[in-house]
This record gives structure tokens, sequence and C-alpha cells, in this order.
């Protein structure tokens, strides 16, 4: 049973105050470097954080007779190809989110917001929309499948590892097309070129 401030309760039967929905993916690109967005029209800082205006919504969640929640789907616009950016170069496979909900008038107070926390398991992107789709297990991060993301500008291959097939002397390698070329290992690059720009396919 969750503990909700009493804030939170008050501002919940509000009829003069709206909600603001706050996304945290953590770690995504293994570095502890995390991404902030807000459902909102403006910028949000909320305990010390600022969440950056975004298109951005998630499905309800719902809870079984158990309080378990099977899955959440979250969807980011893809216009700007901001967020695609962001899957072509990193892995979100099994990242932890949180959906947070506060309200305007209530920022201040950092008891009154209502947390679920999720990962990921698995991500779609086109032209327009990115969609993740979120677990509230932590046993997504025991298996993948299948076990590649399929990129067209980045390779998924450990550097110098046997599948890179690099044996040079350079040190390091930011895992892209044109780094590949210019190290003359391009015929072992392990991304997908051929996929249309218009549309990547992860899992």
């Amino acid at each position: 049973m969750r503990s909700i401030d009493s804030t939170f309760t008050e501002e919940k039967n509000s009829q003069s105050n709206q909600p603001i929905f706050l996304y945290s993916i953590f770690n995504y690109d293994g570095a502890s470097t995390n991404l902030y967005f807000a459902d909102y029209s403006e910028d949000v800082t909320y305990d010390g954080q600022v969440y950056t205006k975004f298109p951005i919504s998630h499905d309800a969640v719902v809870e079984d007779t158990t309080g378990e929640i099977s899955s959440v789907s979250v969807t980011l616009a893809n216009v700007s190809r901001l967020i695609q950016a962001y899957l072509e170069n990193y892995d979100f496979n099994g990242k932890k989110v949180y959906i947070t909900l506060v309200w305007g008038n209530q920022l201040d107070d950092t008891d009154a917001y209502l947390r679920e926390i999720f990962y990921i398991d698995s991500y779609t992107a086109d032209q327009n929309n990115v969609s993740f789709t979120l677990t509230s297990k932590f046993d997504v991060l025991s298996l993948q499948l299948p076990a590649r993301k399929y990129s067209r500008n980045y390779c998924g291959f450990k550097f110098k590892s046997t599948e890179c097939g690099y044996a040079g002397a350079e040190s390091t390698c930011n895992k892209t097309l044109t780094r590949c070329r210019v190290l003359a290992n391009s015929g072992r690059f392990g991304g997908f070129p051929s996929i249309p720009s218009q549309r990547i396919f992860v899992s």
C-alpha cells in the first residue's frame, strides 16, 4: 500500500490545479548520465532537478488484483530525431525509468508526489514517434532478445574484439561507421547501414 502525502491528496481532488508528469531515464549511456523530461508547456524544476519540456506521454498505469503492473507504453515525439539519435548510439534495454506525478503549484513540496519505477523492456522508433515498453519487473535485465541492437550508424562490437577485428595502433573508437572507415576496418563494421534512415528497429 502506497503512502501518499496529504498535500498530494488535496491537490488530486482540486479542480483548479493540473497534474504534471515527470520522466527520468537513468544511466542511459552506461556512465551515470540521465535524461529528464516533463509533459508540460515549459521546463519544470522539481527537487533540484530540471525536467525539459518535451512531447511525451504514457498509457494509464493499471495494477492487477495483486498490485502488480504488467507493462506501460511511453511515447516521445521523434520529429526532431533527438531521441532516435540516443537510440542509435546507446542501448536503452534494462534502464531504470521513473514516472513521477507532481502538481504545478506544489513544486516546492518534495513530498507531494506519486512515483512509479519501471525498467525498459523494448523500444521502437519511426519518423514520428519513439515508443518504450516499460515493465515493473527487474528481471528484464536478465535476458535480452534479440541479443543485438540493430542500428544504422553505431557498431555493437567491442573495440578490438574478435568480432571487430581491428588490430592497429589506435586505442579508441566511437563505434561510428565514419570512424570505422578512417581505421580502414569498415568491412567488419557491426552496424546496419542499409536500414532506412526514416525508421530503426530495436528491441
